[in-house]
């Protein structure tokens, strides 16, 4: 239970090391590609950023921890098969609490 209580509570921390890794990555692509002006540039930035940590952070965890095997199409919701068919109150206490500590650190 210890093992199990350590991996869900690390998740947080692999979820923002992923995500300074993708901003650093987002900079430097940004960088290379260009822009004409250094506000087009930090713009750029800002928004892409925003976009690859946004569905890091909270769509796909959401959605691994979703069960959609009732919709269609079929052939691709077949794959996901998570516990939470809905939001109910046990959903709030392991995934909304997933997303609310990586938001937090």
């Amino acid at each position: 239970m210890l093992y199990s209580k350590l991996i869900g509570q690390s998740i947080a921390f692999i979820i923002v090391g992923i995500n300074v890794v993708l901003k650093i990555v987002i900079i430097e692509l940004i960088k290379w590609v260009g822009e004409d002006t250094c506000s087009a540039q930090k713009s750029s930035i800002t928004e892409y950023v925003f976009v690859a940590q946004f569905f890091n952070t909270g769509f796909l965890i959401t959605l691994v921890n979703a069960d959609l095997t009732e919709h269609h199409p079929y052939w691709l919701t077949k794959y996901f098969k998570g516990p939470f068919h809905d939001y109910m109150p046990l959903w709030y206490i392991d995934v909304g609490l997933k997303i609310t500590q990586t938001m937090v650190i």
